[in-house]
């Protein structure tokens, strides 16, 4: 849960290499290829060799190919269960790579009206935290909910987009990326449960990562216009901004008058001055505003 708030924005927990840093002899975010071997390498003779089984012979470690080299560190440095596969289709690494769980099938008119999701959307590095709290269709297609978690953020919707699930990757269809068109998919198809969790990710380039909860499920009340937002805390930054690195240079920038790019932002921004933008700042009736601007297209 993400309801803990701060008095500053130190966004992104840890910390990065510096990309023009060189000490280490090489360029770029990651060492070559024939290092990260020679890590793999020290790595796996620390592990207790495995039993050998019938036919077997030889080292368990005596070869290890480019292959098995890529294999083992996805293992090894993979991330959290749930996130983009491992050296996955945008570069990011997560969970080792599986096959997708079978998704389940959509609802049918006989199965009755769909209930209401409550989904908390988390914006996943920003501290203090940023989310939104939204009711939502059960039935709701992944195309729609990109509408409604873009509403509900303040995004402008220029960029790409995937949702990240236990039954693949769904977006804009494309057969290199690995995305299934979200269009005929919905929310109950890849979020059955409470507490299950899918991620959203937009603009592959400042990687807007979201996580969406299933918080509970409940019956309509028909006296709500759906979705509906209950609760948030801060404001999104704004698209374009550079990722959540940007939008923490952003905020520093704006607080300082005498920085050299102090103007240029501000007239990035539309603003006349620093005091205008507000970091803490959420508004449910903001929000619910565009919500129903949305429903209405």
């Amino acid at each position: 849960m993400h309801d803990e708030d701060g008095d500053g924005l130190a966004l992104l927990a840890g910390s990065d290499a510096d990309d023009d840093d060189d000490e280490g002899g090489y360029e770029g975010d990651e060492p070559p290829y024939p290092v990260l071997a020679l890590l793999l390498r020290t790595r796996l003779e620390t592990l207790p060799t495995p039993p050998r089984t019938d036919g077997a012979s030889g080292h368990a470690h005596a070869e290890l190919g480019p292959d098995s080299i890529q294999g083992a560190l996805a293992g090894l440095f993979g991330g959290e269960q749930g996130g983009p596969g491992a050296f996955g289709a945008m570069g990011r690494p997560g969970r080792p790579s599986v096959a997708p769980m079978r998704l389940p099938a959509k609802r049918k008119k006989a199965d009755g009206p769909a209930p209401v999701y409550q989904v908390k959307v988390g914006l996943r590095g920003a501290r203090p935290p940023i989310w939104r709290r939204l009711l939502i269709p059960a039935d709701v297609s992944l195309a729609r909910l990109h509408d409604i978690v873009q509403a509900a953020f303040g995004w402008e919707g220029g960029h790409l987009h995937v949702f990240d699930t236990a039954y693949g990757e769904f977006g804009q269809a494309d057969r290199e990326l690995g995305h299934r068109a979200e269009a005929p998919v919905t929310l109950e198809q890849v979020a059955p449960q409470v507490k299950d969790r899918i991620r959203y990710i937009y603009d592959f380039g400042d990687d807007w990562d979201h996580e969406i909860l299933v918080e509970g499920i409940y019956d309509r009340d028909p006296h709500t216009d759906y979705p509906w937002c209950t609760g948030g805390r801060r404001m999104a930054p704004p698209d374009d901004c550079g990722g959540i690195w940007g939008y923490q240079e952003l905020i520093e920038i704006l607080g300082d008058p005498e920085h050299p790019e102090h103007d240029e932002r501000l007239e990035w921004l539309g603003l006349d001055d620093a005091g205008q933008f507000d970091p803490t700042a959420f508004d449910a009736d903001e929000v619910n505003r565009a919500l129903a601007a949305l429903r209405h297209r």
